[in-house]
């Protein structure tokens, strides 16, 4: 008895289909698929106040930073968050900070003793309030929010924070801390003056 053309044909193609697939499983098995890390994963933090850990969050960050550290804030008078930022600075990491025109009269403002220990400060010279309570961190992290560096902002203030880690979001806050240095004039304190009053200087 003759089998059909047709049939022969379709026997055939069935197994040559059979063979590919057995053949896909095997070298599958052999070389199973491999995972490669996104090149720009996006985490978040979110923290509340008052009294949800803000600050030590951004203590936390600040601890670990290796390369650099862009600030712009506009009340700043956290005694620890300056601690940490003159911390960063003395371990070599490059700390640059911009501030509101407000510190040239705050009393309690951060700018002293950052500037004292060796911080980079800057007043934002734009006409109206420069609001932005922002971190940079190596370029790859930012901290930003309601949240003010302040003890009020932690303890008493309805605030909040997030902490993204996200590259290219921060290459755009970057970019636009860097905008605001161009606008912006060196702050150098001097520290409290016997009256215990702020004693700064602008360099023009």
């Amino acid at each position: 008895m003759r089998i059909p053309f047709y049939m022969l044909y379709n026997l055939r193609k069935t197994s040559l289909i059979l063979v590919t697939l057995f053949t896909l499983v095997f070298w599958t098995g052999l070389f199973p698929s491999s995972t490669f890390p996104q090149e720009n994963q996006t985490t978040l933090e979110v923290y509340f106040s008052p009294r949800g850990q803000c600050t030590d969050a951004i203590i936390r960050e600040l601890n670990k930073a290796k390369n650099s550290v862009l600030v712009q804030a506009y009340s700043f008078t956290s005694v620890p968050i300056a601690e940490a930022l003159v911390n960063a600075h003395k371990r070599g990491v490059k700390v640059e900070v911009i501030l509101d025109k407000s510190h040239k009269a705050e009393k309690k403002s951060s700018a002293p003793s950052l500037s004292t220990g060796g911080v980079q400060v800057k007043i934002d010279a734009t006409r109206g309030i420069a609001h932005n309570k922002v971190m940079i961190i190596d370029g790859e992290i930012v901290i930003t929010g309601s949240f003010n560096f302040t003890k009020n902002a932690e303890e008493k203030n309805a605030e909040n924070l997030l902490i993204i880690h996200d590259k290219k979001l921060a290459e755009k806050y970057v970019k636009n801390w860097q905008q605001r240095a161009e606008h912006s004039k060196v702050y150098v304190g001097s520290g409290m003056t016997k009256e215990g009053q702020v004693s700064q200087k602008l360099v023009q």
